[in-house]
């Protein structure tokens, strides 16, 4: 997960204003949320990383909450439905393991121009370069969300 989140030197201004400011400030949390996910799911088409399934475009989520004098948007995954995300976002290796196959009599795969069958495979383990979906969308978002954020609160500010 990446987060967004007013706190800090924001936070006791937060605590200030009105009910309906806060409300508009949550408004802007949650566009800034949605451009976040935008740019995540761009970088899942194509622009980082090739659509295969869509199990990892999937299963990004954009959460806004508001606690205390804080404003958070999340976006990401549950590791535990997609763990493969991780090593895409931060890279790494995988060590030598055995693939068999689960719902087939089979594994099927070509080798040159050759189709091969087997019950299994020994995969010799694989080193995974960096691939940041959610950080590199982070770092495309971050310029504009602080003057978007400085705009509303002063708004919210001015009442």
């Amino acid at each position: 997960m990446i987060k967004l989140t007013l706190n800090d030197r924001v936070g006791p201004r937060l605590a200030g204003v009105d009910a309906r400011a806060r409300e508009r400030l949550g408004t802007v949390m949650a566009a800034l949320g949605d451009a976040l996910m935008g740019r995540v799911q761009d970088n899942l088409g194509g622009a980082v990383l090739a659509r295969r399934s869509g199990r990892l475009a999937a299963a990004q989520e954009s959460r806004t909450t508001a606690a205390g004098d804080a404003i958070s948007v999340s976006v990401g995954f549950d590791a535990s439905d997609v763990p493969y995300g991780a090593i895409h976002e931060y890279g790494g290796t995988t060590r030598a393991h055995l693939i068999a196959a689960r719902d087939a009599f089979a594994l099927a795969f070509t080798v040159g121009d050759r189709l091969v069958f087997a019950k299994y495979v020994n995969h010799p383990g694989s080193h995974m370069p960096e691939r940041s979906f959610l950080r590199s969308a982070l770092a495309s978002v971050a310029p504009d969300a602080g003057g978007t954020v400085t705009e509303a609160m002063m708004a919210a500010i001015a009442g």
